[in-house]
């Protein structure tokens, strides 16, 4: 029974660990007037990241391209899965290649958008 027990713990150790390195890890910008919310209501999460390059998109920490971006924040019934979009994104992120994602969205039926910053 011991040994049940450690192996499943060193499992859920392993596992934990791998998921925390998979996601994306960008810079957040810093807000003189951030808060953060007592309820945070079910949202999905877009994460631009720039090393350099050019920038990628990630939803949900998996990349992706900004033309099936749409499609997969729908459902297969064509709903949304949540009804806002937390978007998070380094401060030195150009306008061009923000206008583009920002043009995207505005094409699904997102109730709100929220930018990620950091409290000061």
């Amino acid at each position: 029974m011991i040994d049940m027990v450690f192996l499943l713990l060193v499992f859920f150790m392993t596992v934990s660990t791998m998921a925390r390195d998979a996601r994306p890890d960008t810079e957040l910008p810093v807000s003189g007037t951030a808060t953060v919310p007592v309820e945070v209501p079910l949202r999905d999460i877009v994460t631009l990241v720039g090393d350099g390059g050019p920038y990628r998109i990630f939803r949900d920490n998996r990349e992706t391209r900004l033309a099936e971006l749409p499609g997969l924040l729908h459902g297969a019934q064509g709903a949304v899965h949540s009804e806002e979009l937390f978007l998070r994104g380094p401060p030195d992120l150009p306008w061009k290649n923000l206008s583009k994602v920002l043009e995207v969205l505005r094409q699904t039926s997102l109730e709100g958008l929220v930018f990620a910053t950091v409290e000061e």
